[in-house]
């Protein structure tokens, strides 16, 4: 039985039984989209199922926040109108990788699924910050954010007040950082102006819990920011990094160590080649404006 995360009139939010991995699927008058088809086979299969009741003669739109195999699982279970995606992913290097990634992970658990598993193809190439595209009275802004992969976008649902934000600010997890912990900082910061020019309260992460006000994403953009110039800071000076309180905030130590073993791993990397100084009197800095994109009407 698929679990239930969320549901009002035009959202319900399905959440994985594995990673507590987050589908969207958001159903207006205009339109029925679905935000990172996931995982397992049957759990695919109740969105398909709530995509039938919901679509009628609607079109149907898929988004995809990244690239990465546990977001685009589902991707060839749904025939849509447009498919949404940053043109970084579109143009990824690494597709193949990703696509034996997902094989693999089905082989490993003797999964059988009732469609082909492929990379996603785009339609819709968001290249900038801003891109808004409207159908009928729903409109939507995509942002690029680049950190936890190069490719990762968050998506704002204008008259739902709601922010689907990828693989960020999560409850469970810390940054995990494969592409640029300068990128995931810079990403993180010009939240607050994205949140400016695009009021939400309720904000949906790719895995966890969700959050329905101000506090509830900023305090995890806070604690997102805090964890990293931690790490800045260990490795900057040398001074060990009290890695209990990581532990302390995060408590699935046995399946994150790896990953935060990969941030020091990469963060290293960047200190030697000096894409970033730890200076912490320099921590605030303006936040970087984002382009106001324009409007696509379909």
């Amino acid at each position: 039985m698929s679990n239930i995360l969320f549901r009002d009139p035009n959202i319900t939010v399905f959440q994985s039984a594995l990673y507590q991995m987050n589908t969207t699927v958001v159903h207006t008058d205009d339109v029925v989209m679905v935000i990172d088809p996931g995982i397992l086979p049957q759990e695919v299969k109740a969105i398909q199922q709530l995509v039938y009741e919901k679509r009628g003669d609607k079109p149907l739109y898929l988004l995809f926040t990244h690239s990465d195999y546990d977001h685009i699982l589902g991707f060839r279970a749904f025939s849509p109108n447009r498919t949404f995606m940053t043109e970084a992913m579109a143009n990824n290097p690494q597709k193949e990788a990703i696509l034996a990634e997902a094989k693999a992970f089905d082989e490993r658990y003797y999964l059988r699924r009732h469609y082909p598993l492929e990379y996603p193809q785009g339609n819709f190439l968001v290249y900038k910050d801003g891109v808004q595209f409207r159908i009928g009275q729903t409109k939507m802004s995509i942002y690029l954010m680049p950190g936890h992969t190069a490719d990762s976008m968050m998506v704002i649902i204008w008259q739902l007040g709601l922010l689907v934000a990828g693989d960020y600010l999560s409850d469970l997890e810390f940054p995990f950082i494969t592409h640029s912990s300068t990128d995931y900082v810079e990403s993180l910061l010009k939240m607050n102006d994205i949140h400016d020019r695009n009021w939400f309260t309720r904000m949906v992460p790719g895995h966890g819990s969700m959050t329905f006000d101000l506090e509830g994403w900023m305090s995890r953009q806070q604690e997102s920011l805090a964890y990293i110039y931690a790490l800045r800071e260990s490795i900057s000076t040398g001074i060990p990094l009290d890695e209990e309180s990581i532990w302390s905030r995060y408590p699935m130590q046995q399946s994150l160590k790896p990953y935060h073993e990969q941030n020091l791993a990469l963060m290293r990397r960047e200190f030697e080649a000096d894409m970033w100084v730890w200076d912490p009197e320099a921590l605030l800095q303006p936040e970087r404006k984002p382009e106001t994109g324009e409007e696509m009407e379909m």
